[in-house]
């Protein structure tokens, strides 16, 4: 029986090195990698050798045998993978090293702003470069490993042992920690700039996207409205304080009967299941329905299937579409579009009973502009085709935007401007001196943690050839 890649893979790529059948694809460097949501396993060349299921950082490969019902379409997209893609090469490429960073005699010194899986990679690639590097990482909390410690559902325990990965490239000597400094407040990036030979922006984008659209290019007041207000909340408030275990950090009180969730990606479904799985506590327990906006059409869905599967695994829930989005599309060959055919439509306009359990009504094509309390303390949200949906509390998690810094550039989405990770100027497009970024700030907020690593790679690939030139 073969081998299968589950939806939380990391794209991490640690497999495709230690497979001996080299039967693990797209691999780094082949056509599709980059927009694959996870890898596959061939199953007509694994030889069930289990290297990669030891390899894999986020436990995210099991042998067929072990698949529960909801994991079993994914053995079935590892076939079809194989049967529509091209023939994989025989011989798996050699890694490529790139160029030193330094020489023995040269120590050079840089800063990793943010400790994160951005940085985590970052501090790798600069370690594998050069053996007289100097690296310090600056993190404004106590502890190191970004939203993949803080943000990442408890449920999760695959990803959540990623952690482990930055056991090694942080516990090496020629690296230093700094907890509880933020970059801008504490030290400036210009000072950052003068102390060392280059600096690395790798704090992400960790704060909450806005939604009204008048304010939506004003950077100087971040997500303040959408921050806790009566019973707007947060998703990455909430799920990191279920996550820290601190009794002085506690989940919100959810008003209910119906709770409104703006976004439907990953976060959004982590925090619809927080929500179901206490609704016998105070924290949920006046919600008996969950409408979840999507601003995508289901065939351009932001969650993955892995997330959409564990929602039907829940106990004491049904999972319905509502009739007035965007409904599925008929006939589909994907797994995951033909699973979400088969729920069932609901009216919203209709009275529903008190439902005996939780019921998660998901509402595609639905483009939330603007979440607000209403004068009884209850929510409204309105969308861009005019909707308004009512409820008792809302949980926006609409994504993510890159927290302004003093004297990094921002553009309007939120991103660091930049050329393969060297930042530009966002007014006269030249590069600013010394100056790098990766990660959700460089590209946007997308892509799980493994995709960091080709990303770390080629800033420090930017890096490199930047000091080759002033050789």
């Amino acid at each position: 029986m073969t081998h299968v890649i589950l939806g939380h893979c990391c794209k991490d790529a640690s497999c495709v090195q230690v497979c001996p059948q080299n039967c693990i694809h797209p691999a780094p460097g082949e056509d599709g990698f980059a927009s694959a949501e996870t890898l596959f396993i061939d199953p007509n060349s694994c030889i069930d050798c289990t290297a990669c299921v030891e390899a894999c950082p986020a436990s995210a490969i099991k042998p067929g045998y072990a698949l529960t019902a909801t994991e079993l379409p994914f053995a079935q997209r590892n076939r079809e993978f194989f049967e529509s893609a091209p023939p994989a090469p025989r011989v798996r490429p050699r890694p490529v090293f790139g160029l030193p960073l330094a020489t023995p005699a040269a120590r050079l010194t840089v800063a990793v702003v943010g400790s994160g899986p951005a940085a985590m990679y970052t501090v790798r690639e600069l370690l594998r470069r050069s053996t007289s590097i100097r690296v310090t990482v600056y993190e404004q909390h106590e502890t190191f490993g970004g939203l993949l410690r803080r943000g990442v559902s408890l449920d999760h325990t695959g990803v959540r042992d990623m952690i482990r990965l930055f056991d090694v490239p942080f516990g090496d000597d020629r690296v230093t920690v700094v907890p509880d400094t933020e970059i801008g407040v504490d030290v400036s990036v210009e000072e950052l700039r003068a102390t060392f030979d280059a600096v690395v922006i790798a704090c992400g984008a960790t704060q909450p996207r806005r939604l009204d659209s008048a304010t939506a290019g004003d950077r100087t007041h971040g997500s303040a409205n959408l921050r806790q207000a009566g019973n707007i909340h947060q998703a990455i408030d909430l799920l990191v304080a279920a996550n820290s275990g601190s009794p002085n950090l506690r989940p919100p009180t959810l008003a209910g009967p119906d709770c409104i969730v703006v976004g439907a990606g990953n976060v959004a479904f982590d925090a619809v299941r927080w929500v179901a799985k206490n609704r016998d506590r105070s924290a949920g327990g006046q919600v008996g329905q969950l409408v979840v906006l999507s601003r995508s059409a289901p065939e351009r869905a932001s969650f993955t299937p892995s997330a959409f599967y564990e929602l039907l695994e829940l106990d004491g829930v049904e999972v319905t579409v509502d009739d007035a989005g965007a409904l599925p599309p008929a006939g589909s060959d994907s797994a995951l579009l033909q699973a979400l055919s088969r729920l069932n439509t609901v009216n919203l306009h209709d009275p529903h009973a008190e439902p005996a359990g939780l019921r998660i009504v998901l509402s595609f094509g639905q483009e939330a502009t603007d979440v607000a309390v209403t004068d009884d303390g209850g929510v409204v949200v309105t969308t861009a085709a005019g909707r308004t949906f009512h409820a008792g509390s809302a949980i926006c998690a609409a994504g993510f935007t890159t927290k302004v810094i003093d004297g990094v550039p921002l553009d309007r989405r939120g991103v660091v401007p930049n050329r393969q990770g060297q930042v530009i100027s966002a007014e006269t497009g030249e590069p600013l001196d010394g100056l790098y970024v990766v990660g959700w700030a460089k590209r946007g907020a997308s892509g799980g943690v493994g995709d960091n690593r080709g990303c770390a790679a080629e800033t420090v690939a930017q890096l490199a050839t930047d000091l080759l030139a002033t050789v």
